[in-house]
Order: C-alpha cells, then sequence, then structure tokens
C-alpha cells in the first residue's frame, strides 16, 4: 500500500521538488575542494559532447561539478518506477532526461537508431553531455558495465570519470551505500581521463577500457572519501563463479 502511494506521480513530483531544493542547498553550503580541473576545463570550453561516469551512491553529489559549461548534462535513467522520482528530481534541476539502461547492448537494431541508444548518441553529437552513474540501478556496487564504453566507441566521445564525497554525509546500509550529504560540509571532487575508445576497438579492447574506466573511478571516489575524513567504500565483492 504504501509503494503504490509513493508510486502516484503527485507524490513522486512533490518530493523531487524537495529533493532538488535540497541538493541546490548542499551544492551552495558545501566548501568544495576540486582536482582534475584540468582534465574536466578542457571538455566544457570544447562544446563538444563527452560522458561523464560517477557511482550510483554519489547521485545527490553529481550536480556539484557542472559550472558554467556549455554543455547541457542528460542524465540516464532506468524506466523502472524508482527511476521516475529520479527522472522529475533531474528536470527540476534543468538536466536533461534520457530513460534507458545501462546494459544497453548495441544490436543491428539498436545501431539504427532505436531508443535511448539513439537519444545519447544525438545528445552527444549536438554536444551536451551524458551522464551516468554506471553500477546503477542495482549493482554490483562501483563495478563497471561496458554501457559507457560501447557508447564512446559509437560516438567517438571521450569519458570522464567523476569522484565526489562530503564531509558530513549519512551512509545507507543499501546495496550501493548510499551518500545523503549534509549541508555545511567539506566536499571533495576529483575529475580523471579522459578516456577514448577507437571506433574499431574489439571486444577485448573495450574489456581493457572498462577495467581502466573502473580503476580510474573507484580510485578517484576512494581518494575523494579519505580527502573528505571518510572510510574510503569498497566496491562490493564479486561472486565466483561456478567451475
Amino acid at each position: 500500500m504504501f509503494k503504490r502511494f509513493m508510486n502516484l506521480k503527485f507524490i513522486q513530483l512533490g518530493l523531487a521538488c524537495v529533493l532538488a531544493g535540497y541538493m541546490g542547498l548542499v551544492r551552495r553550503t558545501t566548501r568544495w575542494s576540486i582536482e582534475g580541473q584540468d582534465v574536466l576545463t578542457p571538455l566544457q570550453a570544447s562544446g563538444t559532447g563527452f560522458i561523464a561516469c560517477a557511482w550510483h551512491s554519489r547521485f545527490l553529489l553529481s550536480t556539484a561539478g557542472w559550472s558554467k559549461m556549455p554543455q547541457t548534462p542528460h542524465v540516464l535513467i532506468s524506466k523502472s518506477r524508482d527511476g521516475n522520482l529520479v527522472a522529475y528530481t533531474s528536470r527540476f534541476l534543468r538536466l536533461g532526461v534520457i530513460r534507458g539502461s545501462r546494459k544497453f547492448k548495441p544490436t543491428g537494431k539498436e545501431k539504427r537508431g532505436a531508443g535511448a541508444l539513439r537519444d545519447m548518441l544525438q545528445t552527444l553529437k549536438a554536444g551536451d553531455c551524458i551522464f551516468m552513474t554506471p553500477d546503477g540501478p542495482r549493482g554490483p556496487r562501483m563495478h563497471m558495465g561496458e554501457g559507457p564504453l560501447r557508447l564512446a566507441k559509437l560516438s567517438g566521445a571521450p569519458v570522464l570519470a567523476y569522484g565526489l564525497s562530503t564531509s558530513r554525509k549519512v551512509l545507507f546500509k543499501t546495496w550501493d551505500k548510499f551518500m545523503l550529504p549534509l549541508p555545511f560540509g567539506r566536499g571533495k571532487i576529483i575529475f580523471a581521463g579522459p578516456l577514448w575508445v577507437k571506433e574499431d576497438a574489439n571486444a577485448d579492447d573495450i574489456e581493457a577500457a572498462r577495467v581502466l574506466l573502473e580503476t580510474l573511478l573507484n580510485d578517484a571516489t576512494q581518494q575523494c572519501d579519505r580527502d573528505a575524513g571518510n572510510e574510503p567504500v569498497l566496491p562490493a565483492p564479486l561472486k565466483k563463479s561456478a567451475p
């Protein structure tokens, strides 16, 4: 009953408005320290499309690094009911929204321009930014899927790793150890990369790029945790496959 109530559109719109306002409050009242500005600034100044990745647990911090750039960030959000709240919140924050899955596999049909992949390619071609949480919506925590790398291969756009943390926060015991930032803290942002994937990249090339991007993003996020005075959040252990 409660879940059905929470899925009502007017309830989600009200929550999204409050959440967007809260994210703005945290962004404005946090004392941010940024590393890797030399990585981000050329991409912002270029006016061309790029892909940015942060872990799912840091979504409420994600707007902190987008300042005065020509690109409009577009957030990739799952089509699930839970994704509706995130989509409404993103729109209140004046972000673009693309509904789809991080696990897309570009089949022949998708290459012809269907669904979320088509929207992302068009967004990048128009010179805007795609923001992805590549371990969402259900994990495993801090493990990179192939989606951002396949999108980079098809679009020619670079991928940027985007680590964030804050000293004042509540860390939930969810699958992703979701971080609720509190106002008036010390925040840390680290940009790392960028990484390009060649148009003729094969499966081994994509896997190598996936591992590299995962490492860059984990290193950046864990360093942000340490610099903010937090115990670093570690990736979830992967289940061993049966022999």
